[in-house]
């Protein structure tokens, strides 16, 4: 830290001369006005006392890291970001079709394998699940742990795309598509299983349509969320799903309409603060189900 902190010291110390020859180079040689001049002048002084302030700045820091915040950006940008001031960014989206998954047993998996094991499965997967984002133009929000969690109809541009039951029927397919890649994703063994033996992953589906809140919160490592009622009823779809099954809420199961006709009889499932609601089952598998897509 002292080393880096040294350098930053020296090649600021050696900038307020290049600055002001800079401004005197295009003072001399510009066919500028006597107003010119002074402004020119002034924001050239302004600039050296600016990168001043930083050097002293620095040479008090002892060390400390969380004052590069100011260092960078100044006093009155870290007070801005304090604990207690307002988000960087905050919006509300209507109908946003939201996409929960996660693997069946993995806690259990996980007992079975090396770190490192578990981090390239969990690789091999997202990345497949990634791919199928570009194929369906689906936004991917976030990844925790096992979980992996995408949306349409939020922030797209392509105006073929916004349509709310466009948006519904891409997210089912990116849903069916998710399920079927899965079946291609291997656990990885300790040890070589024998030849033909192996077992590959499982995951749940829960989707819902509905409004939600997003932005980008933290003063570390500033990260895009989304929450509200809207995303707790998917997550609760896809707590309440099966094995390779597509649960979905009455919302969304009523929008996508006709374009889906292989759903499993309606069913009630309890979701936290809102009671018994309306549900339907998909089994992409044991149906005939057109893949053309290998990733």
């Amino acid at each position: 830290w002292d080393s880096k902190m040294k350098k930053v010291v020296e090649n600021l110390e050696n900038m307020p001369s290049e600055v002001e020859r800079s401004t005197s180079w295009y003072v001399a040689n510009a066919d500028w006005s006597e107003a010119d001049a002074e402004k020119a002048e002034k924001e050239s002084r302004n600039k050296r006392n600016e990168i001043q302030g930083k050097i002293n700045l620095i040479r008090n820091m002892e060390g400390n890291q969380d004052d590069v915040g100011v260092l960078v950006h100044g006093e009155e940008w870290v007070d801005a970001l304090s604990p207690t001031s307002r988000a960087l960014y905050a919006e509300s989206v209507k109908s946003v079709c939201i996409i929960f998954t996660d693997i069946v047993g993995f806690s259990r998996i996980c007992l079975d394998l090396e770190p490192i094991g578990v981090m390239n499965m969990l690789q091999d997967l997202f990345g497949r699940f990634d791919s199928l984002c570009d194929v369906h133009n689906v936004m991917k929000l976030e990844t925790i742990g096992d979980a992996y969690i995408c949306a349409t109809n939020l922030f797209e541009d392509d105006a073929c795309y916004k349509n709310a039951r466009n948006a519904a029927i891409r997210a089912l397919a990116m849903a069916k598509d998710m399920i079927l890649v899965t079946r291609n994703a291997q656990i990885p063994y300790k040890n070589v299983p024998p030849i033909g033996s192996y077992e590959t992953l499982q995951i749940r589906v829960g989707i819902h349509v509905g409004d939600i809140t997003c932005g980008v919160l933290g003063q570390r490592l500033p990260k895009f969320t989304t929450f509200g009622t809207s995303v707790n009823m998917a997550a609760r779809m896809e707590q309440t799903s099966q094995a390779s099954m597509i649960r979905v809420s009455k919302d969304f199961h009523d929008l996508v309409g006709d374009a889906e006709t292989g759903w499993m009889e309606k069913s009630s499932v309890s979701v936290k603060n809102m009671g018994t609601v309306d549900s339907y089952l998909l089994d992409p598998i044991n149906r005939d189900v057109r893949y053309n897509f290998t990733v």
